[in-house]
């Protein structure tokens, strides 16, 4: 749960792009597709055993999409008229949260890495403060819009 200070208004939340998504996805139906080419090979003797077996192994395939999809969603990047909150998702059970001032930030310099990232309108934001310390989350979409919304307000905070 995000506690917000007093008056604080969310200016902006930043996930994943959903191009993000895709390779865990591709890996998944790669991994789900397997039992379709074991099973021409199998004796009827063991087409038990087969069946039990890919019920887990759908099982296992199924719970990485899962895992997969946790990540995806809840990684966050969190900007409001104070503050930015950078939630990092790691497994299904550990998050991080870190958390700094606007009037903080020095530099916010985004990247978008290559011919996909520049059709699909996604890329990475990494954010410097004055402490050495910087935030990032990669594959935003829309990257140069949350850079000049971060500036804007980084800007208002350090000259009120």
């Amino acid at each position: 749960m995000l506690n917000l200070e007093q008056n604080e208004k969310v200016l902006l939340i930043l996930h994943h792009h959903w191009i993000a998504f895709l390779g865990p996805l591709a890996i998944a139906a790669a991994l789900f597709l397997i039992p379709f080419f074991v099973f021409p090979f199998l004796s009827a003797s063991l087409l038990t055993i087969f069946l039990f077996a890919t019920c887990i192994w759908y099982l296992i395939v199924l719970f990485m999409v899962l895992a997969f999809w946790i990540d995806y969603y809840l990684d966050a990047l969190i900007v409001t008229d104070r503050r930015i909150l950078n939630v990092d998702q790691t497994g299904l059970f550990r998050h991080v949260v870190s958390e700094f001032r606007l009037e903080r930030v020095q530099d916010v310099t985004i990247e978008v890495p290559n011919f996909t990232a520049t059709i699909f309108h996604y890329g990475n934001i990494e954010i410097q403060t004055a402490g050495e310390t910087s935030f990032s989350i990669k594959e935003v979409p829309h990257p140069h819009l949350a850079r000049d919304l971060i500036l804007k307000y980084a800007r208002q905070s350090a000259n009120p």
